[in-house]
C-alpha cells in the first residue's frame, strides 16, 4: 500500500512539474509573442516617423520647386518687359525713318506706284549686283562692299525688320516682299514671321558667300586691310 501511495504521489508530483513547465513554456511563448508585437509596433512607429520625415522632405522639395518656378516666371516677365521696351524703341526708330522717307517721296511728286516699283527693283537686284561686282570688280572695293552689306544686315537686326520693305508697303499698301519669291518656291505661308526668319537665313547664306568671294580674291590681305584702316581713320586728311 505504501508503495502504491508513493507511486501515486510521484506521479502527481511529475504531473505538477509538467504542468508548471507547460505554464512556464506558455508564459515564455506569450512573452515572445508580446515581444514580437512590441517590435512590430516599434517598426510601425519608425515607419510612420520615416514616412513623416519623407513627407516633410517632399513638401520642402515642392516648396523649393514652387520658389524656383516663381523666380523663373519673374525672370521671364522681366526679360519680356526688357524685350518689349527694346523692340518698342527699335520699331519707333524704324517707323521714324520710314515715315521720313515716305514723306520725302510724296513731296517729290513721283507717283507712288512708280516709286514703289523702282524701290522693289532696286531692293531685289542690289544684293546680286553687289556680289557680282565683288567677284568681277576691284578687290578692295569688294572688301568695302562686304562691310557695307554687313552693316545693312546689322541695321536689319537693330530696327527689327527691313526699312525698305516697310517703305514699299507704306507707298502702295501692297505687302508683297522680295522674300515672297523664295517663300513661294519653298511652299511657305506669306506672312511677317516667315519673311523675317527667311530674311535672316538668306542673309546668313548671302554674307557667307560674299565673304567667301572676297576671301578667295584676296580681299582680306594685309595691304587691303591697311588701306581700309587708312580711309576709316581719315588718315588721308591733313590738318
Amino acid at each position: 500500500m505504501d508503495k502504491n501511495n508513493n507511486t501515486s504521489e510521484n506521479v502527481d508530483v511529475e504531473k505538477k512539474k509538467e504542468e508548471e513547465e507547460a505554464k512556464e513554456e506558455e508564459a515564455k511563448e506569450e512573452e515572445a509573442r508580446d515581444e514580437v508585437v512590441r517590435e512590430e509596433v516599434v517598426r510601425e512607429e519608425e515607419a510612420k516617423e520615416e514616412e513623416a520625415r519623407e513627407e516633410v522632405v517632399r513638401e520642402e522639395v515642392v516648396r523649393e520647386e514652387v520658389v524656383r518656378e516663381e523666380e523663373v516666371v519673374r525672370e521671364e516677365v522681366v526679360r519680356e518687359e526688357e524685350v518689349v521696351r527694346e523692340v518698342g524703341f527699335r520699331r519707333r526708330l524704324r517707323n521714324y525713318l520710314v515715315d521720313s522717307s515716305v514723306g520725302m517721296v510724296k513731296r517729290s511728286g513721283i507717283p507712288l506706284n512708280l516709286a514703289c516699283l523702282i524701290l522693289k527693283i532696286f531692293h531685289f537686284r542690289l544684293p546680286f549686283d553687289l556680289i557680282l561686282y565683288a567677284w568681277l570688280g576691284n578687290v578692295f572695293t569688294g572688301l568695302c562692299l562686304w562691310i557695307f552689306v554687313m552693316t545693312v544686315f546689322s541695321f536689319f537686326l537693330l530696327l527689327d525688320g527691313c526699312v525698305l520693305s516697310v517703305i514699299e508697303y507704306k507707298l502702295t499698301g501692297n505687302s508683297l516682299n522680295v522674300m515672297d519669291v523664295f517663300l513661294w518656291l519653298g511652299g511657305y505661308e506669306l506672312n511677317y514671321t516667315n519673311r523675317y526668319y527667311a530674311t535672316i537665313i538668306a542673309a546668313v547664306i548671302y554674307l557667307s558667300l560674299f565673304f567667301g568671294v572676297v576671301f578667295y580674291r584676296g580681299g582680306f590681305s594685309s595691304d587691303n586691310i591697311n588701306k581700309l584702316l587708312y580711309y576709316l581713320t581719315f588718315s588721308y586728311l591733313s590738318f
